[in-house]
C-alpha cells in the first residue's frame, strides 16, 4: 500500500479512537465502508500487539507501518511501461490484490484502452493465483452489455499475473447518483439494468458475491457497467477451498449478505441481497450496514425513515414520501436475511420493481382484494374517479354481477355435462360390460372419441371440449394422427359455436401445434403458435407458447432464438412463484438442450443436473418429462463421445418411459434409437444393431416410413452399417434417410446436414469422390452457419473432408482440415474413442504429406489413449497400430515395423477375421518389410497370401486396393 493511504489511515485512527469503544465498528463502517483498502488499513492499525493499544507501541515500530515495503514500490509502473501488448497510461487506483493502469494497444488502423488489474507483490500465494485464474476463466464467459467485457490476460516479464478489461469512462453508482441528482424513475431503471446483467451470468452459473457501489460505473449516458468478477464462484465449482476463509478474506462486509459473514454456502440469493442493499441506499441515500432503519418496524415504512434520517444529505429528487409502500417490502423481501425467503430470482426482484413502476400489484406482498384495488385506481386514477361519480357504474356493476353469475351457471353446467360423458365412457368399459375383455387406455380412448362424434352433435360446446381433451390424450399415447384429426375438429366446433374464450382457442391452438411439430409439420406448427401467443392472457400460457417456440426453432436449426425462447418462458415461470415450479424445471431443460446443441457442454450439463433435479422434485423420478431430459443429456454426452456415461441416462429414460408409454410408442423408440448410439460408440454393434431395428419397427408402424424419427434411426442403423464396414448397406441406409427429410422439405435442418455429411462418407469409401465432396462441403458450410467453427459438427465435417482430400492427393488440405477437426476435438470433447479416430485422420495426413516424424507421434498418442481406455480390441487400435507400422518402415526402422505388423496381424486374426480388407492390407505391410529386410521367402509368403483375401474383398475401398496392390507389385 502506498504512504498516502496510510497517512490516510492514521488520520481515520485518531478519529475513531474519540468514539466510544461499543460503536467503534460502526463508526469505521459508515466512515469508509466504500474503501476496502482504507477499511482495511485502519483494522490493522486498531489491532493490539499483546494486549498494548497500537498507540502505546515503540515510535519506531508505529513509524514503520507508515513506510512503503519494497514489495510495494515494484508494483509502481513508469508511464509507457509495456505487459504484452499493451503499454501504461497511468494509475486508476489501488486494490486489495493490486494496482489497476490505464493502458493502451495499438494495431495498424485501430487503438484500444483497457483497464490493467495486476497483482501485487506479496500477494501471489497458491491461493490467490488460482482465483486470479478463476476470475479470467469466468469473465471470459461473460459477454453482456452492463458487464465490463474481458479484452486479454496472462503474465507479465516479471511473472505477475495479469488481466485487462475494457475501460469504462464512467463515475461509482453513489457518485453518479450524488451528482447527476438522478430522479426516482432513473434509479429503479438503473438498478434493473444490473439486475439484467447479474440474472445473464446466473444463467451462466456464476455467482458476482461482491456487488457494491465500488463495482458499478456508470457512463455518461446512464448505462451501468459492472466491475470485478474476482470473487465470483460458478455454481458447478464445489471445490473445498471456495468454503474456507481464502475466499471470504475478499469480502466488503458492508454489501456482504450474512450467509457470507457466517461463512455458509454461497447461492443466487447472495446476490440478491446485494442488490437489495443498492437499491436501499440509492433510494433513500442512507448506509444499509448497521442502520436500523433498515431491518427495523414496518417494511412498507423503513425506506421512508431511512431517507427522513439523512435529510438535506440525501437524493434532492426523491422526496420521503414516494418511499412509503411497496418499495420497501420488495427492499425487505430482498435483504431477508433467510436465503430461502428472497426472491427465488433476480428476474423476479426486477420483475416486482416494474410492477411497481407501472402501478401493478407486486409479489413480495400478500394479495388481497383491497389492495389490488388500490393499486388499479393507481393505474387509473382519472377513469377510477369518474367511475365514482357516474351512476352508470352502479347499473354496469349489476350488469357484469348478473353475467358472471350465468357464465359461472354455464360453466357449471359443462363440467357437469363433461363428467358425465366420461362416466358413461368408463362405465361402459366396466367388467359386466366387457364381458372380461381387457381394456386398454387406447380402447378408452377409440370409444370415447367415436361416441363424442355421435352422442354430442347437438352440443358443440361439449363436443369440442371433450374432443381437444381425447386429441391431448391420444398425442401423449404417440397418436398423432388421430391427435390431428380430433384437435382440428375441436378448433372447428369451438369457432362455429362462438362460445369458448380465448384462453381455449389459445390451449387448442398449441396442442395442434405440438402434434404438427411432432410430424414434421414446422409451417403449420409455426402459424398455431403465433394464434395461440396472441390469445394468450395468462403468464402460464405464455410461458408454455415460448416453450413451444423453442422446440421448434431447434428443429429447424434456429438455436440462438430458440435459446432466447427459453430464457423468456423462464422469466415469466419465474415470476409465478411456487406456482410455475414445475414450468421452471421444464424451461431449465430447454435451455440445457439449446445449450448442449450451440456446444456449451459445460453450462448445459450443468443445466441438465440441475433441471433433472427439479423436475423430479416437482413431478417424481418416473415422470415422462423426467424421462425426456434424462434422453437429451444422454444425446449430450454421446456427442461428447461419453458414451458409458451416456448409457446409464438412456437406460434410466427407457426405464422409466417403458413403465408409462407401454412397448411401442414413439418415445421408447426415441430412446432405442440413442441406446443404439452409445452402444455402437462403445463397440457393441450386435446389442446396437438389435436396439436400432427395434426403434425403427416402432416408428414406422407409430409414425410412418416417411417420419423424420424414422430417418434419424436410419442414420443411426448407416453409421453402425459403416463400423461393421458394410458400405453398401450403409449408403442405401443413408440414402433412404436424407430422402425423406428431401420429401419433407426439412433438408436444411441440423439432422438433415449431418446425415448428408454421413452420406458423402459413405459415398468417399465407394471410391464416388464428385458426389462425396458437394455432400460434405454443404454440410461444412451449413453447420459454421448454424452452430458457428467450434463445434463437435464441424469437427466431424471436417474429419470426412480431411479424408477426402487426401485420397484425392491434396495432402496440404487434409493436414489443415485435420488439425482444425483435432482441436474441437480437444477443447469441446472428452477422451474417447472417436476422438482417438480423428487423431488417426490426423495421422494418415501427415504421413500422406511426408511428415512422418510427426505422423509417428501422432499414432503413438492415438495408440496410448486407446490403451487407456481399454479400447486394445477396437479397430480404432488396429488401425493406430497399422499407422504406425508404416511410419517406422518409412523411416528405415524395419525390425520396429515388421513388430508392429505382426501385431496388427494378430489383433486382426483374433477380432476382426472377417474385415479381409484389413488383414490383406496387413499382409501387403508385412511382404513390403521382408522385401525392405531381403527376406525374400517371408515377402513371397505374406504377397500370396494378401493377394488372396483382397480377391475375397466383397467391398473394396479403393485407396486401400490400389496401395495393396501397390505394394504387392
Amino acid at each position: 500500500m502506498n504512504l498516502d493511504l496510510k497517512r490516510r489511515a492514521f488520520v481515520v485512527l485518531r478519529e475513531i479512537l474519540d468514539q466510544p469503544l461499543e460503536s467503534q465498528t460502526e463508526w469505521l463502517e459508515q466512515r469508509c465502508g466504500y474503501e476496502p483498502e482504507l477499511h482495511a488499513e485502519v483494522l490493522k492499525l486498531l489491532a493490539t500487539q499483546h494486549g498494548a493499544p497500537i498507540l502505546d507501541r515503540p515510535a519506531l515500530a508505529l513509524a514503520a507501518t507508515l513506510t512503503p515495503s519494497d514489495d510495494d514500490s515494484l508494483d509502481e509502473l513508469p508511464v509507457d511501461t509495456a505487459i504484452g501488448a499493451w503499454r501504461v497510461q497511468r494509475t486508476l487506483g489501488r486494490g486489495g490484490m493490486g494496482a489497476v493502469f490505464l493502458v493502451e494497444r495499438s494495431g495498424t488502423d485501430f487503438v484500444q484502452h483497457g483497464a490493467l488489474k495486476l497483482i501485487r507483490r506479496g500477494m501471489d500465494s497458491s491461493d490467490i493465483l488460482q482465483r486470479f485464474r478463476r476470475e479470467r476463466q469466468i469473465l471470459a464467459r461473460l459477454q453482456h452489455a452492463n458487464i465490463a467485457r474481458l479484452l486479454d490476460g496472462g503474465l507479465s516479464a516479471n511473472g505477475q499475473p495479469y488481466l485487462v478489461m475494457e475501460y469504462v469512462e464512467g463515475q461509482p453508482l453513489m457518485a453518479w447518483a450524488e451528482q447527476t441528482q438522478a430522479d426516482l424513475t432513473q434509479r429503479l431503471d438503473l438498478l434493473r439494468k444490473l439486475c439484467d446483467a447479474i440474472a445473464y451470468a446466473h444463467r451462466q452459473l456464476i455467482v458476482h458475491r461482491d456487488i457494491k457501489p465500488g463495482n458499478v460505473l456508470v457512463d455518461a449516458s446512464g448505462e451501468p457497467k459492472l466491475l470485478d468478477f474476482g470473487v465470483a464462484k460458478v455454481l458447478e465449482d464445489t471445490e473445498q477451498d471456495e468454503q474456507t476463509t481464502a475466499a471470504s478474506r475478499f469480502l466488503t462486509r458492508a454489501y456482504a449478505a450474512p450467509e457470507q459473514i457466517r461463512g455458509e454456502a454461497i447461492s443466487t440469493a447472495t446476490d440478491i441481497h446485494a442488490l437489495g442493499v443498492l437499491l436501499f441506499e440509492l433510494l433513500s441515500g442512507a448506509r444499509f450496514h448497521g442502520n436500523t432503519h433498515a431491518t427495523a418496524g414496518r417494511p412498507v415504512l423503513r425506506l421512508m425513515q431511512a431517507r427522513l434520517q439523512v435529510g438535506a444529505n440525501g437524493p434532492e429528487s426523491i422526496t420521503p414520501k414516494s418511499l412509503r409502500g411497496d418499495l420497501g417490502i420488495i427492499v425487505a423481501r430482498a435483504c431477508d436475511d433467510e436465503p430461502a425467503r428472497r426472491y427465488a430470482t433476480v428476474e423476479a426482484f426486477a420483475d416486482d420493481i416494474r410492477r411497481w413502476q407501472g402501478n401493478h400489484p407486486i409479489e413480495a406482498r400478500a394479495d388481497s382484494s383491497s389492495y389490488r384495488l388500490s393499486r388499479f385506481v393507481r393505474r387509473h386514477a382519472i377513469a377510477s374517479f369518474a367511475g365514482v361519480l357516474a351512476l352508470s357504474a352502479i347499473i354496469a356493476g349489476g350488469s357484469i354481477a348478473l353475467w358472471q353469475a350465468h357464465r359461472a351457471e354455464s360453466e357449471a353446467a359443462l363440467a357437469l355435462a363433461s363428467q358425465r360423458f366420461l362416466t358413461s365412457v368408463f362405465d361402459a368399459s366396466a367388467p359386466d360390460r366387457a364381458a372380461g375383455a381387457r381394456i386398454t387406455a387406447r380402447d378408452l380412448l377409440d370409444q370415447g372419441a367415436a361416441r363424442a362424434q355421435t352422442e354430442l352433435a347437438d352440443q358443440p360446446r361439449l363436443q369440442a371440449s371433450m374432443l381437444q381433451t381425447l386429441g391431448i390424450l391420444y398425442r401423449q399415447l404417440g397418436q398423432f394422427e388421430h391427435a390431428a384429426t380430433l384437435l382440428t375438429q375441436a378448433r372447428a366446433l369451438a369457432a362455429s359455436s362462438g362460445q369458448s374464450d380465448a384462453a381455449e382457442r389459445a390451449r387448442g391452438a398449441l396442442e395442434l401445434a405440438i402434434v404438427q411439430r411432432e410430424t414434421g409439420k414446422y409451417d403449420e406448427a409455426q402459424t398455431l403458435l403465433d394464434e395461440s401467443q396472441k390469445l394468450s392472457r395468462d403468464d402460464a400460457q405464455k410461458s408454455a407458447v415460448y416453450a413451444e417456440r423453442a422446440l421448434l426453432d431447434e428443429k429447424q436449426g434456429k438455436l440462438k432464438q430458440a435459446l432466447e425462447d427459453t430464457r423468456i418462458a423462464a422469466t415469466l415461470d419465474a415470476a409465478r412463484g411456487a406456482q410455475g415450479a414445475a414450468d421452471s424445471a421444464r424451461d431449465q431443460h430447454l435451455q440445457a438442450l439449446m445449450l448442449s446443441r450451440l456446444g456449451d457442454y459445460n453450462g448445459a450439463s450443468a443445466a441438465f443436473i440441475d433441471a433433472i433435479a427439479r423436475a423430479t422434485a416437482a413431478l417424481g423420478p418416473e415422470h415422462s418429462s423426467v424421462a425426456q431430459m434424462h434422453n437429451d443429456y444422454a444425446t449430450q454426452l454421446m456427442t461428447q463421445m461419453r458414451s458409458k456415461e451416456a448409457e446409464v441416462e438412456v437406460r434410466l429414460a427407457l426405464d422409466a418411459r417403458q413403465k408409462r408409454l407401454g412397448e411401442n410408442h414413439p418415445a421408447i423408440a426415441e430412446t432405442l434409437q440413442l441406446l443404439g448410439g452409445t452402444l455402437r460408440q462403445q463397440g457393441r454393434l450386435d446389442e446396437a444393431e438389435t436396439a436400432l431395428n427395434h426403434a425403427l419397427e416402432i416408428q414406422r408402424q407409430a409414425l410412418g416410413a416417411q417420419h423424420p424419427d424414422t430417418a434419424n434411426t436410419l442414420n443411426s442403423l448407416g453409421l453402425l452399417a459403416m463400423s461393421q464396414q458394410h458400405f453398401v448397406i450403409a449408403e442405401a441406409r443413408l440414402g433412404e434417410s436424407f430422402a425423406i427429410f428431401r420429401t419433407n422439405h426439412l433438408e436444411t435442418t441440423p439432422p438433415a446436414i449431418t446425415i448428408s455429411n454421413n452420406w458423402g462418407v459413405v459415398l468417399m469409401r465407394l471410391g464416388r469422390y464428385d458426389q462425396a465432396e458437394p455432400l460434405m462441403r454443404n454440410a461444412l458450410d451449413k453447420h459454421r452457419a448454424q452452430v458457428g467453427d467450434e463445434h463437435p459438427l464441424v469437427m466431424s465435417d471436417l474429419n470426412a473432408l480431411s479424408q477426402l482430400a487426401r485420397r484425392r492427393g491434396n495432402t496440404l488440405e487434409a493436414v489443415e482440415h485435420a488439425r482444425k477437426a483435432m482441436a474441437i476435438a480437444e477443447a469441446k470433447l472428452g477422451k474417447s474413442r472417436d476422438v482417438e479416430s480423428i487423431r488417426n485422420t490426423l495421422a494418415s495426413a501427415l504421413l500422406a504429406n511426408g511428415q512422418t516424424q510427426a505422423a509417428q507421434e501422432t499414432y503413438q498418442q492415438a495408440l496410448d489413449a486407446l490403451h487407456a481406455l481399454n479400447a486394445d480390441n477396437d479397430p480404432r487400435y488396429a488401425q493406430a497400430l497399422f499407422g504406425l507400422a508404416k511410419t517406422n518402415l518409412a523411416l528405415g526402422k524395419t525390425d520396429q515395423a515388421q513388430l508392429l505388423a505382426q501385431q496388427v496381424l494378430q489383433l486382426r486374426c483374433e477380432h476382426f477375421a472377417s474385415d479381409n480388407g484389413g488383414l490383406a492390407a496387413t499382409q501387403a505391410l508385412l511382404a513390403r518389410i521382408a522385401y525392405a529386410q531381403g527376406n525374400r521367402i517371408d515377402a513371397q509368403a505374406a504377397h500370396s497370401e494378401a493377394q488372396v483375401l483382397l480377391a475375397a474383398w466383397q467391398e473394396p475401398d479403393p485407396e486401400v486396393a490400389q496401395e495393396i496392390k501397390a505394394a504387392l507389385r
